[in-house]
């Protein structure tokens, strides 16, 4: 009769009787047949299993955490170098950029030297060809 009041739980390898939860363990006696042993799990059987499944839960939290945070140092540093790269291109267009204006602005003080050197020997050049001919230039004076 007592053998009819349990009944074992499908993959579990546990039996359960009046609701308490019981390990079923097989024997085998020396007729060969099979006997279903039952060991009551007592409450500190079973805040042993609660502690090892919370340390378990907890190694695979700390897991979950050191793999998070590894993958945020390896995009961290991907995305540095992209930056670095980008930083460096930033700072050679600047450069160029500023070679640029200061080479402009040199060109345009070369150039009005130039000009300046071309108007007074042209000056000159029409100051003597007036000078031979008796003419001056025309000074408007305030």
């Amino acid at each position: 009769m007592e053998a009819a009041r349990h009944r074992t739980v499908a993959g579990q390898g546990s039996t359960q009787k009046g609701g308490t939860t019981m390990a079923a363990g097989k024997r085998k006696q020396a007729g060969g047949e099979i006997v279903l042993r039952t060991i009551d799990l007592s409450g500190q059987r079973r805040q042993a299993a609660r502690i090892k499944f919370d340390e378990d839960m907890a190694a695979r939290q700390a897991d979950a955490r050191s793999t998070e945070i590894t993958n945020r140092v390896s995009e961290w540093s991907s995305t540095l170098d992209e930056r670095s790269h980008t930083k460096t291109a930033q700072r050679y267009e600047a450069t160029k950029k500023e070679e640029m204006r200061l080479a402009n602005r040199e060109l345009t003080a070369v150039r009005r030297a130039q000009l300046k050197e071309l108007y007074a020997r042209e000056h000159e050049e029409y100051k003597e060809e007036f000078e031979t001919r008796g003419v001056t230039f025309y000074k408007e004076r305030a």
